[in-house]
């Protein structure tokens, strides 16, 4: 396909998609600049409103398929967020029970970087012309990975790391089982103790002295 633009007020071209989305890249022709193929008939229409750079994002769509850089966001971002935290809190030395703060406000962060980056991979492979996976798979990645694979065409990096910080979670969480069953335990017994016994009344002493 051949495109043509405007290059201070005259027409450039004709040049291949390739050559246009370097000229783009190159800032050479930005998203408000008009350009025209055989498929807009009549009309010039701007880079951004060309299938040629995304309104949203401000990257190009590539011919080649929806990139990967916002599925690499969301697959590791969070993960690798809340592992520096923690790291950060072991080094100086910060005890378990002042972590619960400073890991809410990671975790909201998180939460946030990982809807964000969803939504924006989402919309990355709509704009490449495909059908993006269902919204709810964000509750299983390995899943939705895996239908981005077969959506796209490609991605087995992605599906393979998915499957493997899974594993590592998973891991983690039965080796913190025992840790979590003996601090449970410990406030069973806390609260299981029975109340401390009260000295007799004043009216029983009295009692006890009459019955002397």
């Amino acid at each position: 396909m051949e495109w043509f633009y405007d290059n201070n007020g005259q027409q450039a071209g004709p040049v291949s998609r390739e050559e246009i989305l370097r000229l783009i890249m190159q800032r050479q022709i930005k998203p408000e600049t008009l350009v025209w193929t055989s498929e807009f008939g009549e009309t010039w229409r701007p880079a951004s409103a060309a299938g040629l750079v995304s309104p949203l994002t401000g990257l190009l769509r590539m011919s080649s398929g929806s990139a990967e850089h916002w599925a690499w966001v969301l697959l590791v971002g969070p993960w690798l967020i809340q592992r520096l935290t923690l790291l950060i809190l072991v080094w100086r030395q910060i005890p378990e029970r002042d972590r619960m703060g400073p890991f809410s406000i990671v975790a909201m962060m998180s939460l946030f970087l990982f809807f964000i980056s969803f939504m924006l991979d989402r919309n990355s492979i709509r704009e490449s012309g495909k059908t993006p996976p269902g919204f709810w798979w964000w509750l299983f990645l390995p899943g939705y990975f895996w239908k981005r694979r077969q959506i796209v065409g490609r991605g087995m990096s992605l599906l393979i790391v998915s499957f493997v910080l899974l594993a590592v979670n998973v891991t983690e969480k039965i080796y913190q089982l025992p840790q979590i069953e003996k601090e449970l335990q410990m406030q069973h017994e806390q609260t299981g103790q029975p109340a401390a016994s009260s000295p007799p009344t004043t009216s029983g002493q009295e009692n006890q002295q009459e019955d002397l």
